[in-house]
């Protein structure tokens, strides 16, 4: 299944770009899903046409979603959200409030994780298109299976052996519930569903990204650093589009210098994403609400090509044996050398650039090996690997 994820700042027009993208695919001959992760669901809106928790079909080969979270807690959370809730009551929070805040945040990009793995795994879909939160809710939901599986990994086997070996004496001294094997297992279950997300969303023959910005200084400030981290995290982007852009068009003199701002940052956004493919969607004249009008808005934006297609292929981490030993080289565009700090402890290359921090679990072949040198080739950070520490 391919699978397309739009992001960018909030109110950049990523709704309708994911919808235009779908309706384009889908007309392609393609079995499409155009899937909402945003708790502020517009998707529905943008279509046209009523949207329910579950796939609802809107046009031939197009299906739409919007995440239902009460819905998905249900079928995902109950045991975990229980223990949480009865845990937080034995503290003295009110019961509404303890269930509420059993409900932990970023609730909904898990689910829509879960989703796609379900997704792909019964081969439902030619093409899923995700409509994203904005940028830090859509990198929260990118770097869950890294995050559940640098815990299942450093803490969930201990945790549960300590907890099993106090529990009777604990809950009586400390007067609050622990969690039991139930919840311990229902913990697990999460984690193995979402595991296998991490390969299907780094594949750079299935997936990737698409940046959505505006020719604005902020929005593109923002896009930038959402590029760096995506990157940082190893995920694919094949393209950007630049939305609402002024076309020619538009003579009114009281466009003239917004015409010319938007011209600076567009030369801004093609000189500093390349060699990413640019997309750009003009600003409209009307609203482009409903399925002719986003099949208008595709035509526009990506002519006669499949938008589907993955329009570049570059994985941005890589890990390779030369002469010299072992090395790993990673995309780390809009990066100052001053910026950038790494180190290994405990089989974890710890590296920050800037305000971005990835804690990378690495093979069990460099796991024990020193840093030798990094350097940067530029946007490329490389990485080469040293002795064993064992052998210092």
């Amino acid at each position: 299944m391919r699978i397309i994820l739009y992001t960018g700042k909030g109110g950049v027009g990523k709704t309708s770009l994911s919808a235009a993208t779908a309706v384009r695919s889908a007309e392609m001959g393609h079995r499409t899903l155009v899937l909402s992760t945003d708790a502020a669901h517009s998707l529905g809106d943008a279509l046209d046409r009523p949207i329910d928790s579950e796939p609802t079909e809107v046009a031939d080969n197009l299906f739409a979603q919007e995440i239902d979270v009460t819905r998905e807690l249900r079928e995902n959370w109950t045991k975990i959200q229980t223990y949480v809730a009865d845990f937080l009551k034995n503290r003295g929070l009110e019961e509404v409030l303890a269930e509420e805040f059993a409900i932990l945040p970023g609730m909904e990009e898990l689910f829509c994780l879960l989703r796609l793995g379900d997704y792909d795994e019964r081969e439902a879909y030619d093409v899923a298109v995700i409509d994203c939160a904005p940028t830090s809710s859509t990198i929260r939901m990118l770097s869950f299976p890294d995050i559940a599986r640098w815990y299942m990994e450093k803490f969930f086997h201990l945790e549960r052996r300590v907890i099993k070996a106090i529990k009777p004496i604990a809950e009586r001294v400390a007067g609050v519930p622990l969690p039991d094997d139930g919840v311990f297992f229902s913990v697990e279950e999460l984690y193995k569903k979402v595991e296998g997300m991490k390969g299907i969303l780094t594949d750079v023959e299935r997936s990737s990204i698409r940046l959505v910005c505006n020719p604005e200084k902020m929005v593109i400030q923002e896009t930038r650093r959402a590029y760096t981290y995506f990157n940082l995290f190893g995920f694919p982007i094949d393209a950007v589009l630049a939305n609402r852009v002024l076309s020619e068009d538009v003579t009114d003199a009281y466009f003239d210098s917004w015409k010319a701002i938007q011209e600076r940052y567009l030369a801004e956004v093609d000189e500093g994403f390349a060699p990413l493919r640019i997309f750009r969607a003009r600003l409209y004249e009307r609203e482009m609400i409903g399925i002719p009008a986003l099949s208008t808005m595709a035509s526009d934006i990506f002519g006669d090509e499949d938008p589907a297609t993955i329009f570049h292929k570059e994985s941005p981490m890589k890990f390779e044996k030369g002469p010299s030993g072992y090395s790993m080289r990673l995309r780390l565009p809009f990066t100052e050398k001053g910026d950038l700090d790494l180190w290994v402890k405990e089989g974890e290359l710890i590296l920050k650039a800037g305000d971005l921090r990835r804690n990378i679990l690495l093979p069990r072949t460099l796991a024990d090996r020193t840093v030798a040198r990094a350097k940067f080739k530029g946007d490329f950070l490389y990485i080469e690997f040293g002795a064993r520490q064992s052998d210092g």
